[in-house]
């Protein structure tokens, strides 16, 4: 009786940045030579064959004859790139009786890209791959490429086997005991400079405002004319927030792993993510999108900050896009084979100028644009993204005495003290939001409420002061709702027990109409 010529490996793919677990089989079977893979691969995984042949023969093994058929399980999902090169060599090898595993050894999980001389070359996504083989209980091993070692190692429930070629893969593979080096290049992915608000003399206005976007996560627009430090304020962002905590420092380094273009990613993720595309940026490469489906920038900005500088220059429908993960912190996209659902829970900070010259909120007559010239510059943010803008700061150039002292650097501490300000708020909100039962949304712009006035501890006189504001602006339901959440924020910064009409008068002035402006 002929010995049965099967094996299979297991192995894990990235589907939406999130861990798809796969099994790779191969068996050999008599007829005329041939290689087939099978599965719902792409072109990197077609092209895996003339790969995997060329490393298998070139570490001085032999490849087999007949008719190899590898199949990569569950056939109806999608599978991409080269990672499962690794395990498909493995497996064509056991297949054909020249190497095996002992069945002693625990399960493994193999992924990595095949060089043609043999080498284990570097792949996306090593943590999220990894994680999913630990949700699942079946892996306590992985064996992958060197390169993806100080990523691997950031997960310690996992033995992680970092091997540079196919040679070492097989002893590890075979029980072999060996030692591996690790890559002696260490890399900072997570490195974030920042400004300071020393650095800045006036706009006391413009840096209140930013404190409280950031102490609630209050979406913030800056309307100013230009050189009046919007864009310079705004990087003073990632240095206020406080620091991911162990969670969403997985999180964000997973979405960093996932979407990593050759970087080595081999640290935790400390500083929140600080994004800044340019206004002709795509929809597809702001949502996501593309085929494959890809994350965009409201993605890679999770947990940290996305600001759109020059706001008006955006096109109108990539403005609008923004509308669902703001509300809902998610992005979700259908294809005709693909669905994602991506997380996208970012502080949206913008700048722009209030007309197409600038100088609209400048003294003396500087504009030159009409009213209606206004108008149309400003209508270019649609009235239910302008609804979602929690804050607006208006800022005009700095005086005389501020450029002077804009020449040299303050010696006080202005920056430290908003972070540790802002810090206690967070803390505030983390415990208010514990008692009223919600605990991965504690923020006051987004944490779930049924009752404003008795889980935000608002007075009475407050309400009252801000229905009369309501009834002689004009003010949506959500702006309402909104404005109460940014004077709780205010309470919080003044470790206030309640929200006094004085929170509230100043989120007041925070409300720009653009009729205001014209």
């Amino acid at each position: 009786m002929s010995t049965k010529k099967y094996s299979s490996i297991s192995s894990c793919g990235i589907s939406s940045m999130q861990g798809v677990p796969v099994e790779v089989e191969v068996t050999i079977l008599p007829g005329l030579p041939g290689f087939e893979i099978t599965g719902l691969g792409d072109p990197a995984i077609r092209e895996a064959r003339n790969r995997v042949r060329a490393a298998i023969v070139n570490s001085g093994y032999r490849f087999p004859e007949g008719k190899i058929l590898a199949s990569y399980a569950p056939a109806w999902i999608q599978k991409r790139g080269t990672g499962f090169d690794l395990p498909l060599a493995l497996a064509i090898l056991e297949a054909s009786g020249q190497i095996a595993r002992p069945v002693n050894l625990s399960a493994i999980l193999i992924m990595g890209e095949l060089a043609l001389n043999g080498e284990i070359l570097g792949i996306p996504g090593v943590l999220n791959r990894m994680i999913t083989g630990q949700q699942k209980g079946r892996f306590r091993e992985c064996l992958g490429p060197q390169a993806n070692t100080g990523e691997a190692e950031l997960l310690s429930k996992i033995k992680y086997y970092g091997v540079p070629d196919l040679r070492t893969a097989i002893a590890v593979y075979s029980g072999v005991k060996i030692k591996l080096d690790k890559p002696p290049i260490k890399h900072v992915n997570n490195v974030v400079m920042t400004k300071r608000l020393d650095d800045f003399a006036g706009q006391i206005t413009a840096k209140r405002a930013l404190i409280i976007a950031a102490a609630g996560y209050h979406t913030l627009l800056m309307l100013g004319s230009p050189g009046c430090g919007k864009t310079s304020l705004a990087g003073c962002l990632p240095g206020l927030l406080p620091q991911l905590s162990e969670e969403e420092s997985l999180i964000v380094t997973m979405i960093q792993s996932a979407l990593a273009q050759g970087e080595i990613i081999d640290k935790l993720a400390t500083a929140r993510p600080f994004f800044a595309p340019h206004h002709s940026v795509t929809q597809a490469a702001l949502i996501g999108g593309g085929s494959p489906l890809h994350p965009g920038l409201c993605t890679r900005a999770h947990l940290g900050v996305l600001f759109l500088d020059e706001l008006t220059e955006f096109p109108k429908a990539v403005l609008d896009l923004l509308r669902e993960p703001l509300e809902s912190g998610k992005i979700r996209i259908a294809r005709a084979r693909e669905f994602a659902n991506w997380p996208a829970e970012f502080l949206l900070t913008a700048a722009a100028n209030p007309c197409r010259c600038g100088y609209a909120l400048e003294p003396n007559d500087k504009c030159r644009c009409t009213p209606d010239q206004i108008r149309q510059h400003l209508h270019k943010i649609s009235g239910p993204l302008w609804d979602r803008l929690n804050l607006c700061v208006t800022m005009q150039s700095l005086s005389g005495s501020d450029l002077i002292n804009s020449t040299s650097t303050t010696s006080g501490n202005e920056q430290g003290l908003a972070a540790k300000q802002i810090q206690t708020c967070w803390e505030i909100q983390k415990q208010r939001s514990v008692k009223l039962g919600f605990k991965k949304k504690f923020h006051n712009s987004n944490v779930p409420l049924t009752d404003y006035r008795k889980d935000f501890q608002i007075e009475e006189k407050t309400l009252v002061l801000l229905s009369n504001f309501a009834a002689a602006r004009t003010v949506t339901a959500r702006s309402f709702h909104n404005m109460l959440r940014g004077a709780r924020t205010v309470a919080d910064l003044e470790e206030s027990y309640t929200v006094k009409p004085e929170h509230i008068a100043e989120i007041m002035q925070y409300r720009l109409d653009i009729g205001t402006l014209v």
